[in-house]
């Protein structure tokens, strides 16, 4: 079995290829070449944290739909089955301990056989995908040409996220938000080094007005700005919250956007961004489009118009990690990445 740490994993994948994969998985999932049940969630008794178990299966052939960039895809990943699962634990009370709050793992399998074929992290995973499911959402969504990219949040949501627009959109300016000042500075900087981009970090209110591309990458268990402030033709990835309680958007938010989910399985149920307006009478059932599976299949449009607002709500899904997993495996077994152990 091959054991794939975070530096592992680092030097394994490219975010352009990992884009790629997940519009693959996206494809495969509207194809029915892909199967991810929803995940199974257990709240751990006198704690506030949950655990969850995400599996997932790619069938014989599905990469053969694989946007080919780069390298492309080889034979073999064109031919293969993949089967996995991840899991996670979000666990708040690790910030008293200095341990990030997000815990995971990633085992995957042999999709004939069942064997292990390796083990890896799950938090670089998990980062690295709902970044690159994003951009995916963002190609399909946004309107063309330039764009001042706002990203609420400066921990590593943010930073993948900034990568991964930087890939699907032409970014011109990053505005960040962030109540710890020294964090943003950070980060601001780490981009203007990195990527030679303007950034600064500034307040909620500009940036919401401002943007014409805004991600949302906060553990905030309230909206962020007032929806009644954002520009018309912007387009918006809400990825931080993910229980029916919590939301990162106002309703007036919601209400003025064109809706797509990542699927009815995980934002249908589970994303308070939808509940809670649901619930308040703001919105009805039909105010959710479609998923991101039709709109990268063409069945649904992701926009119908340069000045509608379009919201893409993620809560995640396995088929994301699995893609991702898999794309790491093959990588990492070509160059010589990671460390054999046997069982």
């Amino acid at each position: 079995m091959l054991i794939l740490t975070e530096t592992d994993l680092r030097s394994a994948l490219k975010m352009r290829e990992v884009i790629d994969a997940i519009e693959l998985g996206f494809r495969a999932l509207a194809q029915e070449n892909a199967f991810a049940p929803a995940r199974l969630a257990m709240d751990l008794p006198g704690s506030d944290a949950v655990l969850l178990a995400m599996p997932a299966y790619l069938r014989l052939g599905a990469w053969a739909s694989r946007p080919q960039h780069g390298e492309g895809a080889t034979s073999e990943e064109t031919e293969r089955a993949s089967l996995g699962t991840k899991i996670v634990g979000v666990f708040p009370r690790n910030t008293e301990c200095s341990l990030d709050v997000v815990q995971a793992t990633y085992l995957l399998l042999d999709a004939d056989t069942g064997v292990a074929l390796s083990l890896m992290d799950g938090r670089f995973i998990t980062a690295i995908r709902t970044a690159a499911t994003s951009a995916v959402a963002t190609k399909v969504m946004a309107t063309p040409g330039p764009k001042q990219l706002a990203v609420f949040g400066a921990g590593v949501q943010a930073r993948f996220h900034i990568e991964a627009m930087i890939e699907v959109a032409d970014i011109r300016k990053v505005m960040l938000v962030e109540r710890a000042t020294d964090k943003g500075l950070a980060l601001a900087e780490q981009v203007r080094k990195l990527h030679g981009l303007a950034c600064e970090v500034v307040s909620a209110e500009d940036a919401a007005s401002q943007a014409d591309l805004i991600c949302t990458c906060t553990s905030s268990p309230a909206p962020l700005f007032d929806g009644a402030i954002i520009k018309a033709g912007t387009h918006i990835n809400a990825v931080g919250a993910f229980t029916p309680e919590t939301r990162e958007l106002d309703t007036e938010t919601v209400r003025r956007s064109r809706v797509i989910i990542d699927a009815e399985s995980a934002a249908g149920r589970e994303a308070g961004e939808i509940l809670i307006p649901l619930a308040e009478g703001a919105i009805d059932a039909s105010h959710v489009k479609g998923t991101l599976s039709e709109v990268v299949s063409g069945t649904v449009a992701g926009r119908e118009s340069a000045g509608e607002i379009t919201l893409f709500k993620s809560c995640g899904l396995a088929i994301e990690d699995l893609v991702t997993a898999r794309l790491a495996y093959d990588r990492a077994t070509s160059s010589s990445i990671g460390t054999r152990v046997e069982f």
